[in-house]
């Protein structure tokens, strides 16, 4: 027959021993008890220090399906306790000093500079000469329509309003 029945949250764990996974960084012992759960946080006590912790529940994931010899609680980002407060870890990357004798380009080694701006800009497609020649043909047509329209108003039209105010 199988073991006992899996937890179906974290809430549920009562006084069993846990680990978390992966465990808090700068704590030696990795096994604890839920002291006290609540909206936000859980209050959960060291089984070796009886140091206790609270951890946010946005930083809390799923229960491992194998409780044996401990049920193993996830964590969603590796967290570390300093100063009697659990914070996200955050791994920082140490730049390896440059050798005496490498060739490179010779860059001081100090605080990063930003980096040059550089516009960019789009270039217009090239126009060819055939698509230039249409455009000049329709403004002088349109150029041309104009002006024809304007010679009808001042001339045609106002010879027709003499002609008819003669008869």
């Amino acid at each position: 027959m199988p073991g006992p029945p899996i937890p179906a949250s974290f809430e549920s764990l009562g006084r069993r021993p846990f680990s978390f996974y992966p465990p808090i960084v700068n704590v030696e012992h990795n096994e604890w008890i839920l002291r006290r759960a609540n909206w936000t946080d859980f209050q959960v006590i060291n089984t070796k220090t009886k140091d206790e912790l609270c951890v946010p529940r946005r930083f809390v994931g799923e229960g491992a399906l194998v409780e044996e010899p401990v049920m193993i609680v996830g964590l969603v980002k590796e967290l570390e306790y300093r100063e009697g407060v659990v914070l996200p870890h955050v791994r920082r990357v140490i730049e390896m000093p440059r050798a005496v004798n490498a060739k490179g380009s010779g860059r001081s080694i100090g605080p990063p500079r930003t980096a040059p701006v550089v516009g960019i800009r789009i270039e217009p497609h090239p126009r060819s000469r055939v698509w230039r020649l249409m455009v000049a043909a329709a403004a002088a047509a349109v150029l041309i329509c104009v002006a024809v329209v304007i010679l009808v108003q001042s001339v045609v039209l106002p010879q027709k309003h003499a002609v008819s105010k003669r008869k």
